[in-house]
C-alpha cells in the first residue's frame, strides 16, 4: 500500500465518522439545516430523524469501511476517492431527506407562528474581532523552509531522472522543486481562507448574545490552531515526498506509509476539533428560551446558503461547527473558485513533476 492509498483510506474512514456525528453535535435551534423554537428541540420528530439518520450513516460507513477492506490496499488511488464521492453523497442524501421530514412538520404545526423572532448583532466585533493566530503558521512555515534548503543541498546531486516508483522524469529546476511549489500553493491557499474566516460574521444565539460570542470566539481560536496544524502536518508528508523524491530518504514496503502519515494524523486532530467545537458551542444553549428568527428560506436543503440581500461572503454553517459561502453573492463565487482551486493547482503541480 502506498502512502497516496493509504491517506484516501483513511480519509473515507475519517468522513464516515464526522458524517456520522457532524448533524448531531449541532446548536439544538439547528436541527438538520432547520432554525426551530428551543422547546421544539426535542420534538418526536427531531428525535426519529435523529436516531434514524445516526443509523443510516453509521450503515453507509461501515458498508464504505468494507469495500476497501474487500479491495485490499494493493489497488490505485481512484477507488478510494471514488467511494469517498459515494459515501458524501448517500449521507448528504440522508441529511437532505430528515431536513424535509422536519421541515414538512415543523410548517404544518406552524412552530414559528406567532412568536416574537429576534436577531442580534455585537459591535464589538468590528473593533476589537478574534486575533488570528499568525504565530501558528510558523511550522508550516519553518517546514517549507527546510524543504527549500535541503533542495537547494541535494538538487547538484540529483540524477539525471528522479524516479518514484515505475515512473521516472528528467531533473530539471521545475521537476525538482515542484514539490516546494505545491507547499506555497497550499499553505497560501488554505492561510488565505482562513484569515476570511476570521473576518466573517460571527453567527450569535438570541437566547444569551454575550455566551454565544464567547463560545464563538473559543471555538473560532480552536478551529484556527487546528487548521493551521494541520497546515504544518500537510507540508511536513509533502516534505518526506520531497526527501524520497531527491534520494534523501529511502523507504520500501510499508514504509512507505510514513510519507503519509502527518497528513493523517493533522486531519484526524481537525476533525476532533470541529466537533469538539460544535458541541461546545450546543452546550451554550441548554435551556435556551428566546426564538431566533426563522430564515429557513435563505438555506437550500438546510446546507446551502443564498441571500441576495446579504453583502457576507462567508457565514456559519449549519452542521457542526463551520462556515459556509452566501452563493448569492458574486464575490462567494470567486472564493468558491479557490476551494476548487486547491485539488485542481495540486493536479497541476503533479503533472509538472511528471509522477
Amino acid at each position: 500500500m502506498s502512502a497516496a492509498v493509504l491517506v484516501g483510506d483513511v480519509v473515507v474512514v475519517l468522513f464516515g465518522v464526522f458524517l456520522c456525528v457532524g448533524p448531531l453535535v449541532t446548536r439544538p435551534n439547528l436541527q438538520f439545516g432547520l432554525r426551530v423554537p428551543p422547546e421544539h428541540a426535542k420534538a418526536p420528530v427531531v428525535r426519529r430523524e435523529r436516531r434514524a439518520y445516526q443509523w443510516r450513516s453509521i450503515l453507509i460507513a461501515l458498508v464504505a469501511l468494507a469495500v476497501l477492506i474487500a479491495l485490499g490496499g494493493h489497488t490505485p488511488r481512484w477507488p478510494s476517492r471514488l467511494i469517498l464521492v459515494i459515501e458524501v453523497a448517500a449521507d448528504l442524501g440522508c441529511f437532505w431527506w430528515a431536513h424535509q421530514q422536519i421541515a414538512k412538520v415543523k410548517s404544518a404545526e406552524g412552530w414559528f407562528a406567532g412568536r416574537r423572532q429576534t436577531v442580534v448583532a455585537d459591535t464589538s466585533w468590528r473593533s476589537e474581532p478574534e486575533a488570528f493566530p499568525a504565530g501558528w503558521l510558523l511550522p508550516a512555515v519553518a517546514v517549507i523552509v527546510a524543504t527549500v534548503i535541503v533542495g537547494i543541498l541535494r538538487y547538484p546531486h540529483l540524477p539525471t531522472y528522479l524516479t518514484r516508483g515505475d515512473q521516472r522524469v528528467v531533473t530539471s529546476p521545475a521537476s525538482a522543486f515542484a514539490v516546494v511549489v505545491g507547499q506555497l500553493y497550499v499553505t497560501g491557499l488554505w492561510t488565505g481562507l482562513l484569515v476570511l474566516v476570521y473576518r466573517s460574521r460571527p453567527d450569535l444565539d438570541t437566547a444569551d448574545p454575550a455566551a454565544s460570542l464567547r463560545s464563538y470566539r473559543k471555538a473560532l481560536g480552536a478551529f484556527g490552531r487546528a487548521g493551521l496544524i494541520l497546515l504544518a502536518c500537510v507540508d511536513a508528508s509533502v516534505l518526506l515526498f520531497a526527501l524520497q523524491l531527491w534520494r534523501v530518504l529511502h523507504l520500501s514496503g510499508d514504509a512507505n506509509l510514513l510519507v503519509g502519515l502527518p497528513a493523517v494524523t493533522g486531519l484526524v486532530g481537525f476533525l476532533l476539533t470541529v466537533v469538539s467545537a460544535g458541541r461546545a458551542r450546543a452546550r451554550t444553549l441548554v435551556g435556551a428560551q428566546a426564538t431566533d428568527r426563522d430564515d429557513d428560506r435563505y438555506w437550500k436543503g438546510g446546507i446551502v446558503y443564498v441571500n441576495l440581500d446579504d453583502p457576507t461572503v462567508l457565514v456559519g454553517a449549519r452542521v457542526t461547527f463551520g462556515w459556509t459561502v452566501n452563493l448569492g453573492n458574486p464575490i462567494a463565487w470567486l472564493l468558491v473558485v479557490g476551494l476548487l482551486a486547491i485539488p485542481v493547482g495540486l493536479v497541476v503541480v503533479r503533472l509538472a513533476i511528471g509522477i
